[in-house]
């Protein structure tokens, strides 16, 4: 177990191992528009519980992103289930409330909740809330589970948490990365991950039609604010000529982080023509979070976003305001 490990997080470990232990039948689910660190996590947990003998689903509202279809039982997702369904424990990871989730199943439908999250932004609507901010990932939080219940990652769970790990931190690059998620990648390596394996599956997997859509992106790159904010903008238009899938913009945003001097990078994608989703990032110290949740976004405090009832260029002018007074007054 980690040296660094709080007793807060020990008494909500003992409550979720004490619930794993005495429930039959699991959900789990993780956020929509599902990542890396959210699937990776899912999947992991999904698989230890079979291995105890436990019957469990993991359902996503969303498809899963053509990158991560590799992961152990990825091709087991549900989209949906029965209404009259209930379940003994209902898991939930990286949501800030249950509609995070998709509505997939209601309250009614989980005797037990455990609520899990790496977030700043959330809600106690488990019966048990794990929730470590400081935590560079659910998938992190996950393997310290399976360490106070004394279970070793098979190497296909280990491969999944790995890949949450790797995603969420941006390969290791990330303000969020710190010495507990490197201690982290230690243990899952010991347990067999190849991390050049994971790395090739989840990042030279990229289609044509994704380095296309990259291409419009940087083209239309440019600053505002004598060089501290940098954006780019996706419309409709370019998924269509380019061809790419909507779950193909990941990344994107970090190109703007690149351009020396800027402070935070905003990727503005036409969701329709009256909604724009914003996904920002931003330098060590240049706090986003307190302004995108004045947007109704959430997040970290350097990678965050949101979603806008806006056109996109109307969306750029909101950001841009909201934004104003901190950058100029950056330094």
């Amino acid at each position: 177990m980690n040296k660094s490990i709080t007793k807060s997080e020990l008494k909500q470990l003992s409550e979720i191992s004490k619930i794993i232990k005495q429930s039959k039948t699991f959900f789990i689910a993780g956020h929509v528009k599902p990542d890396g660190d959210s699937l990776g996590a899912c999947l992991a947990l999904w698989s230890m519980l079979k291995r105890l003998g436990k019957k469990a689903i993991v359902c996503c509202a969303d498809d899963v992103p053509d990158m991560l279809k590799f992961m152990h039982g990825a091709q087991s997702i549900k989209k949906s289930v029965s209404k009259n369904a209930v379940f003994d424990c209902a898991i939930i990871l990286e949501s800030i409330n249950f509609a995070r989730m998709g509505d997939i199943i209601s309250h009614s439908q989980a005797k037990k909740i455990i609520n899990i999250d790496h977030h700043s932004m959330f809600t106690d609507f488990g019966s048990v809330n794990y929730i470590v901010p400081h935590s560079s990932s659910v998938s992190e939080l996950i393997l310290k589970i399976f360490e106070f219940m004394k279970i070793k990652p098979s190497k296909d769970e280990a491969d999944c948490l790995y890949t949450g790990l790797v995603t969420d931190t941006g390969r290791f690059q990330q303000l969020n990365t710190n010495s507990d998620s490197h201690a982290a990648a230690e243990k899952l390596l010991n347990y067999g991950v190849s991390p050049n394996d994971i790395f090739n599956k989840v990042y030279v997997n990229s289609t044509a039609e994704s380095l296309k859509l990259l291409g419009f992106a940087l083209t239309g790159l440019k600053t505002y604010f004598n060089g501290k904010m940098a954006y780019m903008i996706i419309t409709k238009d370019m998924f269509r000529q380019s061809s790419a899938k909507e779950d193909e913009t990941e990344g994107i945003v970090n190109y703007g982080m690149m351009i020396k001097g800027v402070k935070v990078s905003c990727l503005f994608n036409e969701i329709d023509k009256n909604t724009t989703k914003v996904s920002l990032r931003s330098v060590k110290g240049f706090d986003i979070l307190e302004t995108v949740k004045k947007c109704g976004g959430g997040g970290h405090k350097n990678a965050a976003g949101c979603t806008l009832k806006s056109d996109i260029n109307s969306a750029l002018t909101i950001i841009s305001d909201a934004f104003k007074d901190k950058l100029n007054n950056a330094k």
